[in-house]
């Protein structure tokens, strides 16, 4: 099933595997890393040197590289990391044909599977594979976020053992979340964390993609879903609210806040004895907030008139 390439290192990568650090944080939350056209454009010409069958494949009416791009947005992970598991689990991008038996597909990660071929129907297909493997990860992170750990035990600069009898301190929540899927290091061969930090690599470099825009120890807008401070890059003092849906990337303000030309302008809001917090503005007739916040007024931090307000996306 996996290529002779997936245990090859690229070729000029400097970077040498640690077990602590699979993956920065900011990398395996960017969602818009890359969209489906690209998706699609790398499965017509994998690191394979010949098109996945993913490529034209279809289950439930939806195409590989839609149900990616669709689950990357919805649990806001990045893309990547759906491909490489669809290889590590059952070297699905290096298949030129549907391959056999069907199971290897329609339940790819075994989401819905007792056992054997006892699976769900509701699950079958990889579209809903995909979005099982993305909720699964997104539950992980959430769980850090609200008690430091998940609830298998993996959490930042917290020590536990892998089922290979290896004790491993995550460094990053992304890393943490990893363990927490597959709580295997099995270095230099499949099954663990290092088949997926090497075809990370293999594929990144594939595909072109150099990590997030606001760099690797960060990378969060205000405004974006956050697990911890490390995932934002607003700035010096970036803050991840974690006491709001998903986490939210802020960053203490005293009047006004930081903008950046390629990113939604915000407003220093008034949280009372909190003190001045950057929220996104946005447009009340036509609100586009995130899932679990609302487009509401709030006056400026420090203002004495209350006509000196802004409609954000908060909670309140």
């Amino acid at each position: 099933m996996l290529q002779e390439l997936d245990f090859k290192k690229p070729e000029g990568l400097e970077a040498e595997f640690d077990r602590n650090t699979i993956l920065d944080t900011a990398s395996f939350l960017d969602a818009d890393a890359i969209d489906a056209t690209q998706i699609q454009r790398f499965l017509h010409r994998t690191p394979y040197a010949r098109a996945s069958f993913l490529e034209t494949y279809q289950s439930n009416g939806v195409r590989a590289a839609d149900a990616i791009a669709r689950a990357a947005r919805t649990y806001r992970l990045n893309p990547l990391v759906f491909l490489v598991y669809a290889q590590a689990t059952q070297g699905l991008i290096g298949e030129a044909n549907y391959p056999f038996p069907p199971e290897r597909v329609e339940y790819v990660f075994r989401c819905g599977c007792l056992q054997g071929s006892n699976c769900l129907a509701e699950l079958a297909g990889f579209d809903r594979q995909v979005d099982c493997l993305g909720r699964g990860f997104r539950v992980a992170l959430d769980q850090m976020a609200a008690n430091t750990v998940t609830d298998a035990g993996w959490g930042v600069d917290t020590t536990s053992t892998t089922l290979d009898n290896l004790k491993v301190t995550p460094t990053t929540e992304a890393t943490a979340a990893l363990y927490d899927h597959t709580p295997k290091v099995a270095e230099g061969s499949a099954g663990g964390t290092w088949l997926f930090w090497n075809l990370w690599n293999v594929y990144a470099t594939g595909i072109d993609y150099a990590g997030p825009l606001g760099g690797a120890t960060g990378g969060g807008w205000i405004g974006d879903p956050c697990a911890s401070d490390a995932s934002c890059g607003i700035g010096e003092g970036s803050t991840c609210a974690t006491n709001y849906p998903d986490g939210l990337c802020t960053i203490s303000c005293q009047g006004d806040c930081p903008s950046e030309p390629e990113q939604p302008q915000a407003f220093c809001a008034d949280f009372k004895s909190s003190g001045g917090f950057c929220l996104p503005i946005c447009n009340p007739g036509a609100p586009n907030c995130r899932e679990g916040y609302k487009c509401v007024r709030l006056k400026r931090f420090g203002a004495i008139s209350a006509d000196d307000s802004e409609t954000v996306c908060s909670v309140e």
